[in-house]
C-alpha cells in the first residue's frame, strides 16, 4: 500500500490517484530496476493519506472561529488560497486533474481576436511528426490570416512531412520566420512535441494560442483554447474561425476537411459525431473536394510503403486470444524496404483490422536508444493508459509515446502494461 497526500477537492484528490494508477506500470518498472535484489516487485496499491488534509481542515476551521469572535484583538489576516494542484506532470501531456473546466470559446474570442490585430506576423505551427490534424488546422489558419492581410508563417518541426505535400499552402512552410509578433500552436498538447521549436514557445517573448482538442493538454500558452469534445482540432479551428468572423477561402476549407477526414478515420472512428459530418458537408460547400483529399489521403500510398507494411505485417505477433496484437519496424526494415520513417505512419491502422484486437501497438525503433509507441484500441481498452506511464498522452482510442529505451527493452516495458491492463479488464 502507498499513502498518497493530495490536497484539493474530492475530484482533484481522486484524479492523482488515478494518475498514479495509470503509471503504476512504469513505476513498478523502474522499481525494479533499482531493486535489483528483489524478484518479484509487488503491485501498488495507492491510497489517500487523511493526515494532511485533515490538519488544513482543523486549521481552517480554527482561522473560521477566530475571524468569527466579538471582539478580536487584531484584524486576522486571511489565510493565503491553497495553491491549485498541478495540471500536469512535468511536460508529460499525463493531466493530474481530469475533466478540466477548459474556458468556453465564447469567453476567448475577445482575447483572441486583440492578439490578432495587435499583430502582424503570426506564427501557425504544427507539432513535431505532423499529421494532417495538426498541419491541416496550421494551414487553414494561416489562409485565413493571410486572406485579412496578415503575414502568417506557417512552421512544423523537422522532419517535414513529406507525405501531406498535398495540402494546400504546404510550399509555404518556413523554418525560421525572421519575425515573430504572435504564435498559434495546433493539435498538440505538450510543448515536448514541438522539437528544436520548443524552445520558441517557452521564451515568454511572444504570446502564445494554443488550440487543440486533447484532454491531456497542459495548458502551456497565454490563452488556451481546448475543446475536447471536438472530433479534430480542424473542428476547433472552424469554429475559432466562425467567432472572429474571419473568412475561410477553398484552401483553408481543404486543409480543415483533410483535418477532419483523418482524425475520425475517414468517418469511421467513434468520434465521427452528427457535429463532424455536418462539418464536412459545410467545408465541401466551402470549397473541399472530398474525392480528391480521400484519394490523397488513403489511397496514395508509394511502392516503398506498401513494402514497409508487408515488411510489419510479417512479423506481427498475437497474445491473449488475439486481444493484443503488436509489431515493430525497424531501421533495417526501413531500408530494406526503401522508405522513410514518414512512411510507417500507416502500419498502426493495419495491425487494428484484427478483428480480434483490443489493443494494438506498433513499435519504431528511431534510434538505438530511443523507441516511438503508437496505440490504438477497441472496447473497453483505453490506449492512454498505455501510454501515460511512459510519458505520452492521446485519446482513449489512439495514444502514442517516445520511450528512451533500446527496442527490446522498451516492448517488454510496454507489453508487460498493456497485458496487466487486459487482464483487469
Amino acid at each position: 500500500v502507498v499513502k498518497v497526500s493530495a490536497l484539493g477537492t474530492d475530484a482533484e484528490r481522486e484524479a492523482v490517484l488515478a494518475g498514479l494508477r495509470h503509471a503504476e506500470g512504469f513505476l513498478r518498472s523502474t522499481l525494479g530496476d533499482r531493486l535489483e535484489n528483489l524478484k518479484n516487485i509487488p503491485r501498488l496499491h495507492f491510497v489517500l493519506d487523511e493526515s494532511i488534509a485533515y490538519a488544513v481542515r482543523v486549521s481552517s476551521m480554527l482561522r473560521e472561529m477566530d475571524e468569527k469572535a466579538p471582539t478580536p484583538r487584531s484584524t486576522p489576516t486571511p489565510a493565503a488560497p491553497l495553491p491549485a494542484p498541478a495540471h500536469s506532470a512535468g511536460d508529460t501531456g499525463m493531466t493530474a486533474t481530469p475533466a478540466v473546466a477548459w474556458p468556453a470559446l465564447s469567453d476567448l474570442t475577445d482575447e483572441i481576436r486583440r492578439i490578432i490585430d495587435s499583430s502582424h506576423d503570426i506564427v501557425c505551427m504544427a507539432h513535431k511528426d505532423a499529421d494532417a490534424d495538426s498541419l491541416g488546422s496550421a494551414l487553414a489558419f494561416a489562409a485565413a490570416l493571410r486572406a485579412v492581410g496578415k503575414a502568417p508563417h506557417p512552421v512544423v518541426p523537422d522532419p517535414v512531412p513529406f507525405t501531406l505535400d498535398y495540402l494546400p499552402g504546404f510550399d509555404t512552410l518556413e523554418v525560421e520566420p525572421a519575425r515573430i509578433d504572435a504564435i498559434f500552436t495546433f493539435d498538440c498538447a505538450t510543448t515536448g512535441r514541438f522539437g528544436e521549436k520548443r524552445t520558441l514557445l517557452e521564451s515568454g517573448v511572444h504570446p502564445v494560442v494554443n488550440i487543440d482538442h486533447h484532454v491531456s493538454n497542459t495548458a502551456y500558452g497565454s490563452v488556451n483554447l481546448i475543446q475536447a469534445d471536438a472530433s479534430a482540432t480542424g473542428q476547433v479551428v472552424f469554429r475559432l474561425l466562425r467567432a472572429l468572423d474571419l473568412p475561410i477561402p477553398p484552401e483553408a476549407a481543404t486543409n480543415l476537411y483533410a483535418a477532419l477526414l483523418t482524425d475520425t478515420g475517414g468517418f469511421r472512428h467513434e468520434n465521427t459525431t452528427e457535429e463532424a459530418l455536418r462539418l464536412g458537408a459545410d467545408l465541401v460547400h466551402l470549397g473541399a473536394d472530398p474525392a480528391w483529399i480521400a484519394l490523397k489521403s488513403y489511397k496514395s500510398r508509394s511502392a516503398s510503403t506498401l513494402r514497409l507494411e508487408a515488411l510489419a505485417v510479417s512479423v506481427m505477433r498475437s497474445e491473449l486470444e488475439g486481444r493484443l496484437v503488436w509489431s515493430e519496424v525497424t531501421r533495417s526494415m526501413l531500408e530494406q524496404a526503401g522508405a522513410a520513417w514518414q512512411e510507417t505512419d500507416g502500419v498502426i491502422d493495419v495491425l487494428q483490422t484484427v478483428d480480434t484486437m483490443n489493443v494494438a501497438v506498433l513499435f519504431k525503433e528511431l534510434q538505438p536508444d530511443l523507441t516511438k509507441i503508437s496505440v490504438r484500441t477497441r472496447g473497453d481498452a483505453d490506449a492512454t493508459d498505455i501510454c501515460i506511464p511512459f510519458g505520452g498522452g492521446g485519446h482513449r482510442r489512439a495514444a502514442g509515446a517516445e520511450v528512451h529505451l533500446p527496442l527490446a527493452l522498451a516492448q517488454e516495458r510496454v507489453l508487460q502494461v498493456a497485458r496487466e491492463r487486459l487482464r483487469a479488464a
